[in-house]
């Protein structure tokens, strides 16, 4: 096995496929809404999103000679500090351009062995939600849901401590070697990802660095550089694949032993993870195994109780991964409406400085269709020519992320709050009375209305006759969009050939 894996790395680490991975990066990195460069982050190396490009068939030349010689080493993350919306600072560890097109390539290539292990059963598959094709926070959501409407009314909801700052190297690295075999080129290259060090992101007098900072002075200094001897970086794609590998054996654990002495069900999304039970009693039975169990493999759970905690449905709700469950519904997080509400605000307030003209009926309607309806809709989606369906997943939007809700009272109110601070804005800046018959003129989408399109919409056929194949050889986005078009090709072909024998048969 070990031997066919490197083979296949040997095939992705070619130049074409590293370029490849550089420009989907830059397509991710695009801000549609605003015009300008994608927002890349610069590494510690100083070489910025510009150089990079300007030299990019050069370095993806260089990269590949170094995976391939096997003398690849990732560079020093620059670690930035981010504050969690549930409170605290989560450290954030940025990597250099070329390691971020590196671990991007590299989980393209290893994706479907360590899915095999995530596969085994169908109930194991559905556990671990984050980090994964086809999973999502909205599908753990939906999972949820499901088990609360089957009496399991009961959680303990979990919280590991600081669980990508702890994780033990030492075990880690066993893990990879039984997976990957002990001398082999991906067995090297996770090592040396877990091994890369960090740099703060405040120096010794306390002073953060600037983002230009590193690519003025470059300051990799010994003294500075954090060794990291527990934990991994957190922030990159590889980082999530080795967080659902080191917890892969507590999965099967929870599913295969725990769920033998106590009837559950078990969502896990990242290192946050909800067991469900129908008996209360049995809470704090499962919150002591688990606790032991996750001792074992180098990991505590957290003991605050506003971290792990009993929940009783019956009597209150559950929030997890942004969303909050009650017996009936799934409800978006109210904190998570609170941010969007405060976003609008955002994009209200700038609404000033847009160049379209003096007249306020008509800066109106470019913010409503612009600004407002860009914002409700996301980034879009990629319509299938042939069948009519929706290619991809779900929209990068904030209703898309939410699309799984049941009860959208709150979606309503939202909608309400939009057109009333949009309405005193105008007011207050160009005096000018917007009544709820303006914004439908304008062509306002309203959240409600993008819901529902959303739950209607159609996933592309042609796409899914042909999912086997892209499963068996693992290409990339550029060999799917090829696939796609020859199966568009030919559909029309045998359109065209049917219609002439009907002609010809008349």
């Amino acid at each position: 096995m070990s031997k066919s894996l490197d083979d296949i790395l040997s095939e992705y680490f070619q130049p074409e496929k590293l370029k490849a991975a550089f420009e989907a990066y830059e397509r991710q990195k695009t801000d549609f809404l605003q015009q300008g460069e994608p927002k890349v982050q610069m590494g510690v190396d100083g070489i910025s999103y510009q150089t990079f490009k300007k030299e990019l068939d050069l370095r993806c030349q260089l990269l590949s000679n170094r995976l391939l010689k096997g003398t690849y080493q990732f560079y020093t993350f620059r670690q930035i500090e981010k504050n969690k919306p549930s409170g605290g600072k989560r450290i954030l560890s940025i990597a250099t351009i070329r390691d971020v097109i590196v671990q991007k390539v590299l989980y393209d290539a290893i994706y479907h062995e360590i899915e095999k292990d995530f596969q085994v059963t169908p109930i194991l598959d559905k556990v671990s939600c984050a980090y994964r094709k086809g999973k999502s926070a909205p599908y753990a959501a939906s999972l949820i849901h499901h088990y609360i409407k089957q009496g399991f009314i009961f959680a303990l909801d979990a919280d590991i401590v600081k669980f990508f700052d702890r994780l033990s190297h030492e075990y880690l690295f066993r893990i990879i070697e039984s997976k990957f075999g002990q001398d082999t080129l991906t067995s090297k290259l996770l090592k040396r990802f877990i091994k890369a060090g960090g740099l703060p992101y405040k120096n010794q007098d306390g002073q953060i660095y600037g983002y230009r900072f590193f690519h003025l002075h470059k300051p990799i200094l010994n003294n500075q550089r954090i060794i990291r001897t527990q934990g991994i970086p957190q922030g990159g794609v590889l980082s999530g694949m080795l967080a659902n590998l080191y917890l892969h054996e507590f999965d099967c654990w929870v599913i295969n032993d725990l769920s033998k002495k106590y009837p559950l069900r078990y969502v896990r999304y990242a290192d946050d993870f909800i067991i469900l039970l129908k008996q209360k009693e049995f809470i704090p039975l499962v919150h002591q195994e688990v606790a032991q169990k996750l001792q074992d493999i180098k990991l505590e759970l957290h003991p605050d109780e506003s971290k792990t905690k009993y929940v009783d449905i019956t009597q209150d709700f559950l929030e997890f991964v942004g969303f909050q469950f009650t017996l009936d519904h799934i409800k978006v997080k109210p904190a998570n409406i609170l941010r969007y509400h405060e976003r609008i605000i955002k994009k209200i307030n700038k609404e000033p400085s847009y160049k379209t003209g003096e007249i306020p009926k008509r800066r109106f309607r470019f913010f409503i269709k612009y600004v407002i309806n860009r914002k409700v809709t996301g980034r879009g989606e990629r319509i299938c020519d042939v069948c009519g369906g929706v290619l991809g997943e779900r929209v990068k939007s904030w209703m898309g992320f939410f699309a799984v809700i049941t009860d959208i009272q709150q979606i309503r109110e939202l909608d309400k709050l939009i057109r009333k601070e949009v309405s005193q804005h105008f007011y207050k800046k160009y005096k000018l009375r917007l009544k709820k018959s303006d914004f439908k003129k304008a062509g306002l989408i309203s959240l409600e209305q993008e819901y529902y399109r959303l739950r209607k919409r159609k996933s592309c056929s042609c796409e899914k006759s042909n999912c086997s194949s892209n499963q068996i050889d693992g290409s990339n986005a550029v060999h799917d969009r090829d696939v796609r078009q020859t199966l568009c090709c030919k559909f029309i072909w045998n359109f065209v050939e049917k219609m002439f024998k009907k002609l010809f048969a008349l």
